[in-house]
Formats: structure tokens, C-alpha cells, sequence
């Protein structure tokens, strides 16, 4: 039975598909952790259930509004290419159910947000994560010597909760960031019916900085990191646009209370407007997620950074509100 305690709204960096396998990786290690907290907190009735935003689903064929996922059975979508055979193999099973999705939907459109049904599937911006976070043997099932040394599974699925609904939401077709926002404040309703907000994304986000890095180490890209689960040849490095980038949205993620959204909202607003904000995402879907998640905390609530790391073209976070 679901207490009167809210679930928690959650920003979390997705990553690409090489960090499932990097155990070794902080990013890894803090998805492992990020699972025992939603384990535990399921067990004490205080989730019911994950609604997913990621940077991999924008509405862009809609004038406004919002897809939601009705697939019961959240099949796996493999949005990425030129990885080796076994990342197009990962299984993560979850479920659906068509009175959750449902639910979803009905409080969208309650919230005055046009919400259309549509059979998806689940895309590795949701999956990636979820694999680490509900992999065999759970974290909290390992000594502390076996969790540092623990590789990551590949032939085993990754399995939630059956009494665990996963159901995904798109992003609005719009980059504003206040439409993101708004698109939290729609969601967070749900919040008190014990399901968790999670908006799946990245903190810095530049793939072409990304690889240039990888050309300048001798490697060749996405598909020869897959193979070295240590990355450290080419591992890139912090730079002037990423510490800058990640020092103003920590300060935008963590505003103090505030008695109203407009209040609470200000300097994430003025983010998108920053000289480092088109280097640190040259495209804005994966700094929306984070919009929307710090949109479903209530302007009482003060977001924790509870994981950083600067790695130049790809910062990382998990900010956790409630």
C-alpha cells in the first residue's frame, strides 16, 4: 500500500550504451546504488511505479503535447548503431500496465497537457540505466569487496519488479526550457499516487567533442570504447564550457525553496541563454530531462546532487528532489 509520502523526481545521466558494461565507471557504480534506493524504496510502498522522460523521445511530430507509451510489454528500442552484436542483445523487462499508462494520460490532460497514446517501447535513454540498476546480483546482495569488482552482465536479463510500472513519456516538440519545466509541474500530481519522476538525460552533452577527443587519442570512436571497460585510452577530459556549463546548473538544480515555480525556476531559465550552453549541448534534448524533472519538485523542495562527474563532452549528474 502507497503512503501519503511523495515519490521522488529524479535527473539522471543515461550515458551511452558502453557504460552498461564499464564497472569500473563512477556513472556504473552510482546507477548500482541509484537501483537499491528505488528496491527499497518500492519494498516500503513508497514507489509504485517510474515515469520516464528521455533525451531520446521528442514529440516532434506533434504541434503540442506529449506522447505516453501504452505498450504493456515496454519493448526494447536499440536507437544507437556501430556497437558490437552483444548491445543489440540486452534485455530489460518491465511492465506497462494499461491502467498505469492510462492513469498517466488521464492526469496529463487533467494538468490541461495534450497527451496522445502510442505503442512504443522503451529507448536506451530509460534502458540503459535500468539494466545496471536491476542487473543479478542486486548491490545490496554483494560484499563491499565484491562491489568493487563485480563485472557487469551481459547474456542475463535485467528484470523490474512486476509490482514496478515503467512508463514512458516523451519530451514536448519544443526546446524551451520553460515548456519542459511546465511539463514537470504537469507530472507532479503523480508523484503523491507514489510515482517516481525520472528524467533521463545528460549534463553536458557533445558527441563531436566527444569523438575528436577519441581521433586525438589514436581510438576509433563509440565501437572501440565498447571493448575497453576501463576507457581510460582517450578518456576525456574536463574543459572550460563543461566545468562553467556544470557549475550553473548545479546552482539552478539546488535553489533554495521557494514559495512559488517562477521563483524556484529563474536560474534555470537563464541556463539555454549561457555563451557555454551550445557547446555543452549543441542540441537541447538532453538537458531537458533535467527541466522536467526539476519541474515536478514542488517550489519547497531543494534538489541534492547526489552524483557529479566532469568528463568534458559528457557531464554527468544525478539531482534527486523529495
Amino acid at each position: 500500500m502507497v503512503t501519503t509520502t511523495k515519490a521522488p523526481a529524479y535527473f539522471i545521466s543515461h550515458g551511452g550504451p558502453p557504460t552498461m558494461f564499464e564497472h569500473k565507471h563512477p556513472a556504473y557504480q552510482h546507477w548500482l546504488q541509484w537501483g537499491m534506493e528505488v528496491r527499497t524504496l518500492h519494498e516500503q510502498g513508497l514507489i509504485r511505479g517510474l515515469v520516464f522522460v528521455s533525451a531520446h523521445w521528442q514529440a516532434e511530430d506533434l504541434e503540442q503535447g506529449v506522447y505516453v507509451n501504452v505498450d504493456e510489454t515496454n519493448p526494447m528500442i536499440y536507437d544507437f548503431y556501430g556497437f558490437p552484436h552483444h548491445f543489440y542483445k540486452q534485455k530489460v523487462e518491465s511492465s506497462n500496465p494499461s491502467n498505469i499508462s492510462a492513469l498517466v494520460l488521464d492526469h496529463l490532460r487533467s494538468a490541461g497537457v495534450p497527451a496522445q497514446s502510442i505503442k512504443r517501447g522503451i529507448d536506451h535513454g530509460v534502458w540503459c540505466p535500468l539494466k545496471v540498476a536491476f542487473q543479478k546480483p542486486y548491490l545490496e546482495e554483494l560484499t563491499p569487496e565484491q562491489r568493487k569488482d563485480q563485472q557487469a552482465t551481459i547474456n542475463t536479463p535485467s528484470v523490474l519488479p512486476v509490482s514496478l510500472s515503467l512508463t514512458q513519456v516523451s519530451l514536448p516538440t519544443s526546446d524551451s526550457s520553460f515548456d519542459s519545466l511546465k511539463l514537470g509541474a504537469a507530472l507532479r500530481g503523480l508523484r503523491d499516487q507514489g510515482f517516481a519522476i525520472v528524467g533521463g538525460g545528460m549534463s553536458v552533452h557533445n558527441l563531436r567533442d566527444l569523438m575528436r577527443s577519441f581521433a586525438l587519442a589514436g581510438g576509433r570512436g563509440f565501437g572501440s570504447l565498447a571493448l575497453d571497460s576501463d576507457r581510460e585510452v582517450g578518456k576525456p577530459q574536463p574543459n572550460a564550457y563543461s566545468e562553467s556549463f556544470l557549475k550553473a546548473l548545479r546552482e539552478a538544480m539546488t535553489v533554495p525553496p521557494a514559495s512559488q515555480d517562477e521563483d524556484k525556476w529563474g536560474k534555470a531559465l537563464k541556463l539555454d541563454r549561457r555563451a557555454d550552453f551550445l557547446p555543452a549541448h549543441p542540441s537541447a534534448e538532453h538537458f531537458l530531462p533535467a527541466l522536467v524533472a526539476m519541474g515536478a519538485a514542488h517550489p519547497d523542495e531543494q534538489g541534492v546532487e547526489t552524483f557529479a562527474l566532469d568528463e568534458g563532452p559528457m557531464g554527468w549528474n544525478m539531482y534527486k528532489w523529495g
